[in-house]
């Protein structure tokens, strides 16, 4: 029997037994409604069945078991009463002596981020994740997953949900996702599926557990370098306040994040020291990998831009915006960067080109491919081989003009 999405599921005897409760009529409704207390409580419900002298009888007889499993200490009111408040459920599932688990059928995507937003992710100690996250859940997650209970979201609705991400805007507009945007969407939805798996004690098969074959194929990266002549026409066209760090970046392979958080502290016993980074304005201690922090010796070409630096910072950090701001790399490549490239007549790419740079002119000149993979912060040699050494013989050409502007003391190394 059901009424008002309340099932309930008892075995119904043949004669009705003493009670204490009784089957009740409301007005404005045809339906019968059980009248009853538990645990102290008043408990009125629905039982769904219109109010006729065969469904009394069937009403009592129901009532008349209810009151029996209450008597022995066997009613289970979650089952009982599945439609019932979540409140409901987990206050009377805890006097009865037993843990209370929802329901996934009973509590939505949507409702449950709305608590995960206070008891989780309000804790993130990023503020930079709390934003990707935010902006995951509230552009792709929410407006697709809000009203589907755990219970419905399956891998064939995660299929679906694959399919439907794209373009929103831009000139992309309409066409899929990259692979790698998709896979990000892809984990904040499954931190917040995991969260809820446990926290509830659900045993749901993963609906992401066979994707990988539903994904766009991989594409292979092809990350253009700069000739020579390209990246000083770039210098020569970038405003004089960031050459030094645009120079920095291409001298060390240091990417702009860590170049906005680096301090006086950061250069002692002649070596430049990578500990930490600014994204979106937030200090990390924290860099891509473990093997990012790391130290870079000071050739006379680094430690003139440093000193330079050193000697105008009037605050902590060796680089700032024009107007004193923190430096941060979104502002570097948005006001900057594009700006400079396009008077130079280069083609536009990344400012993280430098890095792959800085690696694709240190094999141009015969530096070792071991020390390489120390000054970049690799964990292994299998990036300077697959990816950046391809890049070497376009550059045998620029081999003396790298060696002079990189300085014949990083050769020597230490």
């Amino acid at each position: 029997m059901a009424g008002n999405n309340t099932a309930l599921a008892v075995e119904i005897f043949d004669k009705p037994k003493k009670y204490e409760g009784r089957i009740a009529n409301k007005r404005g409704s045809r339906k019968l409604y059980l009248d009853f207390f538990y645990h102290g409580i008043r408990i009125e419900k629905s039982t769904g069945l219109d109010d006729t002298p065969n469904n009394r009888i069937k009403a009592e007889n129901l009532l008349a078991a209810i009151l029996e499993q209450k008597k022995l200490g066997t009613l289970q009111f979650a089952k009982l009463f599945p439609g019932a408040s979540d409140q409901e459920k987990e206050f009377h599932t805890l006097l009865e002596g037993r843990e209370y688990a929802p329901d996934a059928r009973g509590i939505t995507f949507g409702n449950y981020v709305k608590g995960w937003y206070n008891s989780v992710w309000s804790n993130f100690p990023s503020n930079t994740k709390r934003e990707d996250f935010r902006s995951v859940i509230d552009f792709w997650l929410t407006p697709y997953f809000g009203g589907k209970s755990f219970f419905h979201i399956t891998g064939v609705e995660m299929q679906k949900f694959i399919a439907s991400l794209k373009h929103q805007s831009g000139p992309k507009v309409g066409q899929p996702l990259s692979r790698a945007r998709i896979l990000n969407v892809l984990l904040v939805f499954k931190t917040i599926w995991n969260d809820a798996i446990e926290e509830h004690r659900w045993n749901l098969p993963d609906p992401c557990r066979s994707l990988k074959r539903h994904l766009p194929k991989k594409k292979k990266k092809v990350v253009e370098v700069f000739r020579f002549a390209e990246w000083t026409a770039v210098i020569e066209a970038m405003e004089p306040h960031y050459r030094p760090v645009a120079k920095l970046m291409v001298l060390t392979g240091m990417i702009a994040s860590e170049i906005a958080a680096l301090k006086k502290s950061h250069i002692r016993e002649g070596y430049l020291y990578v500990e930490q980074s600014i994204v979106r304005g937030e200090e990390s201690d924290e860099l891509k990998t473990m093997y990012r922090e790391r130290r870079i010796p000071l050739t006379k070409a680094i430690a003139e831009i440093l000193k330079d630096a050193a000697s105008t910072a009037s605050g902590d950090y060796l680089f700032t915006m024009e107007n004193g701001m923190t430096f941060t790399a979104e502002r570097f490549q948005r006001r900057v960067w594009v700006k400079a490239l396009k008077q130079a007549g280069v083609k536009y790419r990344k400012p993280y080109t430098t890095r792959h740079t800085f690696a694709a002119w240190a094999l141009a000149i015969r530096t070792d491919q071991n020390r390489l993979v120390n000054l970049m912060g690799h964990a292994s040699k299998m990036m300077i081989y697959e990816v950046y050494g391809r890049y070497v013989e376009g550059l045998e050409q620029d081999r003396l003009k790298i060696l002079t502007y990189f300085g014949r003391d990083f050769k020597k190394g230490r």
